[in-house]
């Protein structure tokens, strides 16, 4: 078992329901929301806010260039960033025993 509290699964779920009810005000929002989440990423592997940023950057690129008209796709880096959350509870849970 890990001393990992449970709260940053709370964090998680919070993140992954404000997403998938869509209550985020716009693109700029969601972004700022995850990128204060740094109490959440010191409980991950680095690879995890590498992934993270990386969606997160290209999620602003959408935002400056008028989202489908970008090259990336807004819809999937939206669900990049779902599957990005539910493997960091995944992990999560993994070190703390409860999976």
């Amino acid at each position: 078992m890990s001393n990992i509290p449970a709260d940053p699964l709370l964090r998680i779920k919070k993140l992954s329901d404000s997403l998938e009810n869509n209550e985020f005000e716009n693109t700029t929002e969601l972004i700022f929301t995850f990128r204060q989440e740094k109490d959440l990423l010191r409980e991950l592997p680095a690879v995890f806010e590498g992934a993270l940023e990386s969606i997160l950057e290209r999620l602003e690129s959408t935002a400056m260039f008028g989202g489908e008209s970008c090259s990336f796709s807004q819809s999937d880096l939206l669900a990049a960033l779902s599957i990005w959350l539910e493997k960091s509870r995944s992990y999560l849970e993994k070190q703390m025993g409860i999976q």
